[in-house]
């Protein structure tokens, strides 16, 4: 029950990376180009300072997740293969969606000599109350049919349900 509950607390940190780039440009569809704004804004200024300062005081953000981490993810090992499933979470551009919670992005970094790792910035909208989360997301190297998401000094590891 507990490591349930907290892979649907994880779930929907991961939910609220998305949504403040979406109520910024709700026309913009999930495209390459809106990744590659995003993904120069965070190079001039560390998430972890500046943005992360900006997304605790509400002010917008047109960071967009880059397209191999958006799709539908699971904790479970065979949650994917069920129809629903509590663990279940979804990235799109702007934001993750889970279970019971909605993570909008607020500023992404992309983090040099790392692979594809990418450091979020998460205004988190759950149940428990509203918060700002940083995570640093890596996809496996073999397709991208993982998503490794470290908060807090603790490591978490999701499969996706699309189809590569």
């Amino acid at each position: 029950m507990k490591k349930t509950s907290a892979l649907i607390a994880f779930t929907a940190l991961l939910a609220a990376c998305g949504s403040q780039a979406d109520s910024k440009a709700p026309e913009t569809s999930e495209t390459a180009p809106a990744t590659t704004s995003a993904q120069q804004t965070p190079s001039t200024e560390p998430v972890s300072a500046a943005e992360e300062e900006a997304a605790r005081r509400g002010s917008s953000s047109q960071a967009a997740f880059p397209v191999g981490y958006r799709g539908a993810w699971d904790y479970s090992e065979n949650g994917c293969a069920k129809d629903e499933s509590g663990t279940r979470f979804v990235i799109t551009a702007n934001e993750i969606k889970g279970y019971e919670d909605t993570s909008k992005l607020v500023a992404l970094e992309t983090l040099e000599g790392e692979g594809d790792a990418i450091r979020v910035v998460l205004e988190n909208q759950s149940s428990d109350g509203d918060k700002t989360i940083v995570q640093i997301l890596r996809l496996s190297p073999v397709a991208g049919i993982s998503l490794r998401i470290e908060q807090d000094g603790k490591t978490v590891r999701a499969n996706r349900c699309d189809p590569v």
